[in-house]
């Protein structure tokens, strides 16, 4: 993480943090630790931390229930995830910021403009993953697959960095800052 700790923390942002943000956050946490090899728990102790809040989102809301079911199916839990709106603080302290539509972006440029160097949108540049709330069924499955579909592809590059922060010294559970 920037601001002196170790480690490297990715925040996902939507719009209300109730269900593209949180989905990706679950998604991006379980197929990094795979891919270190290490467990959820393991990544989090060494510092590698993947978070998620809205732009607009409402203090202390669940996760919709399309986004829980699709989690569930995928085995992951979403069950205790609770919006909140996007901090500055959580701005400063991400290393890596991951929106899903360029309204994020624009808020992220309003909110702290020093974040911008290191934000990005989740399904790379110029493609947004539009909000399928008060949408179709249909169309929040689509938007689900998109997220799942940009994890993947987002998957190489996340693990090479945090695989850079890792110390020459080969000890896995040292994180250095570069």
């Amino acid at each position: 993480m920037t601001g002196g700790r170790f480690g490297f923390s990715i925040l996902v942002l939507c719009a209300g943090n109730i269900g593209r943000s949180p989905l990706a956050e679950v998604m991006l946490r379980s197929a990094l630790a795979s891919a270190l090899g290490w467990t959820e728990a393991e990544m989090q102790s060494r510092g590698v931390v993947v978070t998620s809040a809205g732009t607009d989102a409402p203090e202390g809301h669940a996760a919709s229930d399309r986004g829980l079911a699709f989690a569930a199916q995928r085995g992951l839990d979403l069950s205790l995830h609770r919006a909140h709106p996007l901090t500055r603080q959580e701005l400063v302290d991400a290393d890596l910021v991951l929106c899903m539509d360029l309204q994020q972006v624009t808020a992220v440029a309003a909110m702290y403009a020093g974040a911008m160097d290191k934000t990005e949108l989740m399904a790379g540049e110029g493609v947004e993953i539009p909000d399928p709330h008060h949408r179709s069924d249909a169309f929040f499955l689509d938007i689900a697959e998109s997220i799942e579909s940009a994890v993947q592809e987002r998957l190489p590059d996340l693990v090479a960095r945090v695989e850079s922060q890792v110390n020459d010294g080969g000890d896995p559970g040292r994180i250095e800052l570069t």
